[in-house]
Order: structure tokens, then C-alpha cells, then sequence
């Protein structure tokens, strides 16, 4: 007897963590994997790993049904974006139509209606959909992705700061890899996931200070943490050129975070995949030519 085949549609494939998701999947028996992109053109490197590619965009519906045919299992992330409840709702409405079997939404940290910041709230109404939809659910609320910090790369790069809008507040950090490594395992076996909500964190929580003390050791020279403050941190992302309402996202963060709304970090990661999540360091050292420093073994973060 044949072994059954599950379609796996994944949105967001050419990002971090659905990238990383896609190739913690592939070669597994059981599973056919989808990826859902505007412009196929930019996934040629997915069609060649094996990956069926297909054209869509959920912001806009009537593009989705042909993309949706046939999908037993949707890995559901949008970007940020004051946009992502309409994304959101078009994807689960086609997941009805097309009698999906499971929904793996990656959510945001704390999401909820009385969320502190603006994405917080609006991917509680992203979960509402999920949950009202009927089709078994997994919601993952990653905590704040280390790649982040590559935000301030170059900075460091050029001069040794880390320039940031955290204050002095520790967070609970995770690289966004590792969350596709999570999704990943949610997916190969959802029955064991359905209806559970999961926070994956890494192994620490941290500060910027500590941060950039961790970077100064693997690049290999003095790097110094700049905790900007909201307004400086406002100007600063708009002067370069990025929307208004991503600024302000961000902005949302930097403030709770300092307040220490993040400090906290969980065992979701390893009691899921069964093996721990990447540390900050080992993020700096696969990342350290973003940073200005040289390649750096493994064995040394």
C-alpha cells in the first residue's frame, strides 16, 4: 500500500524561517512540498531543491484558490505589516474552500487584544480566524528573532556600535532558523500539536549590553551597545526610508522591551525538537562577516 503524501504549503518561502523550514523538510517521506510567492522568478533556487513553486499574494484572494488545491498542512506567516489580519483572513478563508487539514500559523510574542504594541494586537486577530476557522490549529509565538540585530550590522561593521532602541532590558531572544527547525517538527507530526500555542525561545535571555560584549569576542574587536531613544530611534528608521508603520512597530518594541516585557525565555524549543536552540553566540559566529569580523568555526562560539 502506498504510503499517503501530504502537501505542505508554505508562505513566506524565500525568508528566514520559512526557509530554514523548507529545508528541515525536505527529503522527509510523507510530504510534498509548496511554496506560495509573488514572483516565482525570485525562487528559482526552491524549484531546484524540489520545491513546487506556485504564484500568489494574500493580499489578494482571487490568486490563492490554485495555490490552495490540494493542501493538506499550511504554514501560515505574513509580513509585518498593518495588512496581516486581511492576509491573514483571505489565506484561512481559501484553506476552507480547499478543505486544508491543519494550520501552523507563526504568530508574534504575547499576541493578544490588549497587546502593548500595535503587531502584538494584530496578530491576535490573525489567531481569531485560525481559531474560528474549524481547521485544526498550532499557533507559534517566536520570541524577538536574533536576526534582528543585523539591523546594525554595518554599524558595527564600520565602527564598533551596536546601535539599538531596547534600553537596558533583557529579552529572550531566538534565531529565526531555529524557528523554521521548530514549524518543522510541529508539521511532520501535527496531530501531536493541534490546538496548543508555543513560545520558542532560545537558552538565554539577554541584553544589549551583553549582546554587543558577546559580538566584541567573535568579530574580535570593541563593539558598544548605543540604546537609542524612542524618538531618535523614530527619526533615525524614517530618514532611512522605511514606512511609517514598520517604524512605529519597532518603535512598539523597543519600549516594552526596555520595560522588561521580554525577559523571560521557555523550554518550548527543546521539548518540541528534542535538542537545544541556537545560543546568541553561536548566531554571532555564523553571522560574524555581517559584523566586520572574519568567519569563525563553530567550534569557537
Amino acid at each position: 500500500m502506498a504510503e499517503k503524501v501530504s502537501t505542505v504549503l508554505v508562505t513566506g518561502a524565500t525568508g528566514t524561517v520559512s526557509s530554514a523550514l523548507l529545508g528541515a523538510l525536505r527529503g522527509k517521506p510523507g510530504l510534498r512540498l509548496r511554496a506560495l510567492v509573488r514572483d516565482p522568478a525570485k525562487a528559482e533556487s526552491l524549484k531546484k531543491d524540489g520545491v513546487e513553486v506556485v504564484a500568489g499574494d494574500l493580499e489578494e484572494p482571487d490568486t490563492l484558490p490554485e495555490a490552495f488545491d490540494g493542501v493538506d498542512i499550511l504554514w501560515l506567516l505574513t509580513p509585518a505589516s498593518a495588512l496581516e489580519p486581511s492576509m491573514g483572513s483571505n489565506a484561512i478563508r481559501v484553506a476552507k474552500q480547499a478543505r486544508v487539514k491543519h494550520v501552523v500559523r507563526n504568530s508574534a510574542i504575547k499576541a493578544g487584544h490588549d497587546a502593548p504594541n500595535r503587531n502584538g494586537r494584530l496578530h491576535a486577530l490573525v489567531e481569531e480566524a485560525v481559531k474560528a476557522s474549524g481547521i485544526p490549529w498550532t499557533i507559534l509565538r517566536p520570541h524577538y528573532y536574533m536576526q534582528n540585530l543585523l539591523s546594525s550590522a554595518s554599524s558595527v561593521a564600520s565602527d564598533g556600535m551596536l546601535y539599538m532602541n531596547m534600553g537596558k532590558g533583557r529579552v529572550g531572544t531566538i534565531d529565526g532558523r531555529d524557528v523554521g527547525v521548530f514549524a518543522a517538527k510541529v508539521i511532520e507530526h501535527p496531530d501531536r500539536h493541534a490546538g496548543k500555542i508555543y513560545t520558542p525561545t532560545g537558552p538565554e535571555s539577554i541584553d544589549m549590553v551583553a549582546a554587543a560584549a558577546t559580538l566584541s569576542r567573535i568579530v574580535g574587536k570593541q563593539v558598544n551597545y548605543v540604546a537609542l531613544p524612542p524618538d531618535a530611534a523614530q527619526q533615525a528608521m524614517l530618514g532611512f526610508g522605511l514606512s511609517r508603520w514598520f517604524v512605529g512597530n519597532v518603535v512598539d518594541y523597543g519600549r516594552v522591551y526596555a520595560e522588561g516585557w521580554g525577559d523571560f525565555v521557555t523550554n518550548d524549543f527543546k521539548d518540541v525538537t528534542g535538542h537545544d536552540a541556537r545560543s546568541f553566540a553561536q548566531f554571532a559566529a555564523d553571522f560574524a562577516p555581517a559584523f566586520g569580523g572574519s568567519a569563525v568555526p563553530a567550534a569557537r562560539a
